[in-house]
C-alpha cells in the first residue's frame, strides 16, 4: 500500500510541473466581445462583403465586424496557413521535391506549372504560394513539412486551435473548394496576425512579381506575378498604406482578401469574404480608411508610468519593506487603439498578475480595448532594501527580491514535496524490509 502511495507521490509532483495547455476559446466568448462594442463607437462603413473584420494587428482588438464568425469559403486565403507552417517548421534553403500527388490539381485552377520530379528551393515555392497562388506549390510544401498533405492538414487544424481560431476546419492546403473546407473572418485575421510576424513573410508576400531564372537545379524560368492589386502601383486599386495581402476566389466562395495595412506607426489587418469581383478591393480600401480616420494611437507610458508595489502584491501574505516603491514598470513601445475624441480618463483598467508582470487591460465603456505589459525592473533600485535606518539597512545581495512576488515559496513547496517522495522512495521501495520477528509464545502452564 505505501509503494502505491509513494508511486501516486511521484505521478502528483510530475502532473504538477507539466504544463497545462490554454483552454480553447470559445466562440461564444468572441461573440460577446463583438457584441459589447459601445453605441457611441464610430459608425462603420457600409461595404458589400458578406462576411468582414477589421483589426488592430498588435492587440487583437476589432474595431470593425461584419457577420465575423459566420462560416464562410477561405478559397486561396488558405494559402496564409500554409505559409504560416511551412515557415515556422522548414527551412527557406531547403530543397522541394514535386511529387505526381502535388502536380495533381484541376487544370483550371492556379498553378505555376510545376511538373513531377521537378525541385525548387523553398523560398521561392513560397513566392509561387503568395504571388500566383499556385496549388501545386502548396501540396509540394504540405508533403515537404509533414510528410504528406493529409498530415499537414491535421497540422494546420491544430494550429489554427493554438492561433485561438473559433470557426476554423482545413481540409485541404491550397483552398480549392470542399464543402467542409471553412473558416471565418475573425480566424482569417488571427492567422494573417501570425503571419506578419515573420520577417520572411512580409518580405514574399509584399513583392510585385518574383522571377524564378533557370537554374541547374530547375532549368527554366518561372515568372511569378501577385494577384493582390492593392499593391501594384498601376493598379486602378492600388493603396499605398497596403503592405501585403492574399487573395482567394471559387465559385462558391466569391472574390476574398486579406490584408496588412500601416499608417502613421497604426497597424491593421482587413479580411473580406465573399465580395462580387472588384469589391473586395474596394471594401479593403473602406476599412482602411475607417480604421485610419476614426481611430488614434494612445500611449499608456504616457499616463501610466509603472504600478507601485502595494497595488501589485495586495494579496500577498509577505510584508513588503516599502510598499510605495514600484518596481513594475510600463513598455513605452506597447499601444492601443481608442476612438476618436476618447482621453486617458475615460477609461478603466483592469490588471491581472503575471509569471513575469503584470497584464493591464484598458476598457472604454465595458469593450477591452487592449492589453499593455508591466515588467519587473531591472536593476532592481539600491535603495530597495532600506526598511528602516535603526534596523536593517540593506539585505546582503539582491537575490532576496524573490519572496517578494511568492516565487520563492513555490520554490521552496515543490522541493519540500521532491524531498518527501524521495524519502518515500528510499524507505519504502530500494530498501529492503525489515523482517519481523516471530511472536515467542510462553508456555505458563505449570508442569
Amino acid at each position: 500500500m505505501k509503494r502505491v502511495l509513494a508511486a501516486l507521490a511521484a505521478l502528483l509532483l510530475t502532473i504538477s510541473f507539466i504544463s497545462i495547455p490554454a483552454e480553447a476559446v470559445d466562440i461564444d466568448e468572441v461573440r460577446a466581445v463583438i457584441d459589447s462594442i459601445p453605441e457611441n463607437w464610430p459608425e462603420g462603413p457600409s461595404i458589400g462583403a458578406k462576411n468582414a473584420v477589421l483589426m488592430d494587428a498588435e492587440t487583437g482588438e476589432i474595431l470593425y465586424a461584419k457577420n465575423a464568425l459566420d462560416a464562410a469559403y477561405p478559397a486561396s486565403t488558405t494559402k496564409l496557413m500554409t505559409a504560416l507552417l511551412t515557415l515556422e517548421q522548414a527551412g527557406l534553403n531547403d530543397i522541394v521535391d514535386f511529387s505526381f500527388q502535388a502536380i495533381n490539381i484541376p487544370s483550371n485552377s492556379s498553378y505555376i506549372g510545376m511538373r513531377r520530379g521537378e525541385q525548387m528551393v523553398l523560398k521561392e515555392c513560397l513566392y509561387g504560394l503568395l504571388l500566383p497562388s499556385a496549388n501545386e506549390v502548396a501540396n509540394a510544401l504540405a508533403e515537404h513539412v509533414s510528410g504528406s498533405i493529409g498530415l499537414f492538414v491535421k497540422e494546420m487544424n491544430v494550429r489554427a486551435f493554438e492561433l485561438g481560431c473559433v470557426n476554423t476546419v482545413f481540409q485541404n492546403a491550397n483552398g480549392l473548394h470542399h464543402v467542409s473546407h471553412y473558416t471565418c473572418a475573425y480566424d482569417l485575421a488571427l492567422v494573417m496576425k501570425a503571419c506578419i510576424a515573420n520577417p520572411a513573410f512580409l518580405e514574399i508576400s509584399s513583392a510585385q512579381s518574383y522571377v524564378h531564372h533557370s537554374d541547374e537545379l530547375l532549368p527554366k524560368d518561372i515568372p511569378m506575378v501577385n494577384t493582390n492589386k492593392m499593391i501594384r502601383p498601376a493598379s486602378e486599386y492600388y493603396n499605398a498604406d497596403v503592405i501585403c495581402g492574399k487573395t482567394g476566389h471559387t465559385d462558391e466562395s466569391g472574390h476574398n482578401l486579406v490584408s496588412y495595412a500601416e499608417r502613421n506607426g497604426t497597424k491593421l489587418i482587413a479580411v473580406v469574404l465573399g465580395c462580387a469581383d472588384g469589391n473586395e478591393y474596394v471594401s479593403t480600401q473602406s476599412l482602411f480608411d475607417y480604421g485610419f480616420n476614426y481611430f488614434n494611437q494612445m500611449l499608456p507610458a504616457d499616463f501610466d508610468q509603472s504600478l507601485d508595489m502595494e497595488a501589485a502584491y495586495t494579496s500577498s501574505p509577505l510584508q513588503v519593506p516599502t510598499p510605495g516603491l514600484s518596481l513594475l514598470h510600463l513598455d513605452s513601445s506597447e499601444r492601443i487603439l481608442v476612438p476618436a475624441g476618447v482621453t486617458y480618463d475615460m477609461l478603466e483598467k483592469k490588471t491581472e498578475k503575471t509569471d513575469d508582470g503584470i497584464t493591464l487591460t484598458y476598457i472604454y465603456e465595458g469593450y477591452p480595448l487592449g492589453s499593455v505589459h508591466l515588467s519587473y525592473q531591472d536593476p532592481v533600485p539600491a535603495d530597495f532594501y532600506e526598511v528602516d535606518e535603526k534596523t536593517v539597512a540593506k539585505a546582503p545581495t539582491v537575490a532576496t527580491l524573490a519572496i517578494l512576488d511568492g516565487r520563492l515559496l513555490l520554490l521552496l513547496g515543490g522541493l519540500t514535496a521532491l524531498c518527501i517522495l524521495v524519502i518515500l522512495l528510499i524507505k519504502y521501495i530500494f530498501l529492503p524490509r525489515t523482517q519481523k520477528r516471530p511472536e515467542m509464545k510462553i508456555n505458563l502452564t505449570k508442569k
